[in-house]
């Protein structure tokens, strides 16, 4: 678990930190209710840290959009940053997949708490080849954008791996555990992206996760000043749950399946110079 201090929420004089959020669009109660559902396993982790929700989208911290194909969120506090009340800070693409949208949702609020991705670590084992990683960018961008020129291809998956693979942090801004390829906040990655390390032998692959980790937990608590969680959140097996009624919404919305390339939204792309840069984080 990685947190950039800077972006932390502050706590209010009673030490509660309270973070109102708010849904850009109507309708969608079901999937409202399965994000306030998912987003609590965050407060059972952090007893310290609560979420309002909130009808006043235009005096509310996070904006949630249901709209796109991708899921992405604002680092922290930076979401605070855009005061535009038609923008949302995090969206939160469609899968009929439970176990996917949960994962996403986790994963999105983490960065929202100020977390970023686990591969960009100071403690990150290994190094990227990043020839490897561009071509399969390339290959990415290819199958999504058949019409762009190659030079146009290669500008963009090259971005894209700069601003989400090869991210440096500097150390002195976060509060971070060892490498956790537990965590929620990890990517998938292929073993043929990373450099052999004699002293950390590569794995197979680094495998998405769909739980809290242990260090998720610890962590967060850490960086939110929370002294324990609350008894139901210590262990996070896998509970089962039954899947909602089955969604429908005009005009079906594509999703990558959490994959981890993806293209950004109009507004994003408009707003940051292109679909793999910027701050917002998938």
């Amino acid at each position: 678990m990685i947190i950039d201090k800077r972006e932390i929420w502050a706590a209010d004089s009673d030490g509660k930190v309270r973070i109102s959020i708010g849904f850009l669009e109507k309708g969608h109660r079901w999937r409202r209710d399965e994000v306030k559902d998912i987003a609590r396993e965050w407060e059972d982790a952090c007893p310290c840290i609560s979420f309002k929700w909130t009808s006043d989208i235009d005096n509310c911290d996070v904006r949630i959009s249901f709209n796109g194909n991708i899921s992405c969120s604002e680092i922290g506090t930076s979401a605070s940053d855009d005061s535009d009340g038609d923008h949302p800070t995090m969206s939160l693409g469609y899968t009929s997949d439970y176990a996917s949208r949960k994962r996403h949702i986790l994963h999105e609020f983490g960065h929202m708490l100020g977390a970023e991705h686990e591969h960009c670590s100071p403690e990150f084992p290994w190094e990227f080849q990043k020839k490897e990683v561009i071509k399969s960018s390339e290959r990415d961008v290819r199958s999504k954008h058949s019409s762009w020129s190659p030079t146009k291809v290669k500008n963009e998956a090259k971005a894209w791996a700069q601003n989400n693979v090869f991210k440096k942090l500097d150390a002195k801004y976060l509060i971070c555990s060892d490498f956790d390829d537990k965590s929620i906040m990890l990517y998938p990655m292929k073993a043929d992206w990373l450099k052999d390390n004699p002293d950390d032998p590569l794995p197979e692959d680094l495998e998405e996760n769909y739980h809290l980790s242990h260090d998720d937990r610890k962590y967060m608590r850490k960086a939110y000043n929370c002294r324990v969680s609350r008894p139901d959140s210590a262990d996070p097996r896998p509970q089962p749950l039954p899947q909602p009624a089955p969604y429908i919404q005009p005009g079906p919305v594509p999703y990558p399946g959490g994959g981890v390339f993806g293209g950004m939204p109009d507004w994003w792309q408009a707003r940051w110079g292109g679909p793999y840069g910027g701050p917002k984080v998938n």
